[in-house]
């Protein structure tokens, strides 16, 4: 009996989003594995399933957009990329995100932009999503990416 109190006590002082999970965060990792196994499709039909889950207003809409450029981007089809991350950075600045996933959003277009060997618009993408509250991943892939452009030598291993 004490144990059930014990746990009922706990559970109540979690947040309500730590005592059950969201499906929209479960699927975006499902998402996010079926693209670091190359699974391009299957990413894509998970997100299809993903945005009938999601409302106009939500600022998931960006990791949306952003996570199915970057499936495409994997299968090399750059046209469909880039649309999708035009789609992303346009509800990064409707929906005022400050993020990770807005600065992933433009490292996207950037990279879309190298592939079209644009990289002077490129540096600009990289370095604007460097002025965003972003992981340490993909702030040293952004700094790696404008180095290179810049013709600067790589880092050392960080």
């Amino acid at each position: 009996m004490k144990a059930v109190l014990t746990l009922a006590l706990v559970l109540a002082a979690l947040p309500v989003s730590a005592r059950r999970s969201d499906p929209v965060e479960e699927s975006f990792k499902e998402v996010d594995v079926s693209i670091g196994k190359g699974e391009f499709s299957k990413a894509r039909d998970k997100l299809d399933e993903i945005l009938a889950l999601l409302k106009i207003d939500d600022q998931r809409m960006v990791r949306y957009h952003e996570r199915t450029g970057a499936a495409w981007l994997g299968e090399g089809r750059t046209a469909e990329a880039r649309a999708s991350f035009t789609a992303a950075l346009k509800a990064t600045q409707r929906l005022k995100v400050t993020g990770d996933s807005g600065a992933k959003a433009y490292t996207g277009m950037g990279l879309c932009l190298r592939r079209l060997n644009n990289d002077k618009y490129a540096l600009r993408f990289f370095k604007k999503a460097l002025t965003f509250n972003l992981d340490e991943g993909t702030k040293m892939f952004a700094e790696d990416q404008i180095r290179e452009i810049e013709g600067r030598p790589p880092e050392p291993a960080r």
